[in-house]
């Protein structure tokens, strides 16, 4: 199960940032459109949370295993993104609030414990 959050929390920070690349999620979030340097950062934080959670996934079994299990995650986490944007936009800041502290609880009891 913490293993699970933390795939859950780091896709789902991966989504929000690459969410948070297009103008039109951006007008969104933030009210305005980033300027070239912000959105080009958040696409590369986007791919990046993707691509450790793939690692961390793969990682934690074999990769079989581990990249059903990720699309697996992925599917959830694209339903809950999906459904933040439609209806909690202005208030994405805490989802991703949430999502930090959610990764930052399970690193912590996955490794320490």
């Amino acid at each position: 199960m913490i293993w699970f959050l933390l795939i859950w929390s780091l896709s789902s920070l991966g989504f929000i940032a690459l969410a948070s690349s297009m103008s039109k999620h951006q007008k969104q979030i933030f009210g305005y459109e980033l300027n070239t340097q912000k959105t080009r950062i958040a696409l590369v934080i986007g791919w990046s949370c993707l691509i450790l959670s793939l690692i961390a996934c793969i990682w934690q079994s074999n990769v079989s295993i581990g990249m059903s299990y990720w699309i697996g995650a992925l599917t959830l986490v694209a339903l809950v993104v999906a459904y933040a944007l439609t209806y909690f936009a202005n208030k994405m800041k805490i989802l991703v609030l949430g999502c930090i502290i959610i990764l930052i609880i399970s690193i912590l009891l996955e490794f320490l414990l």
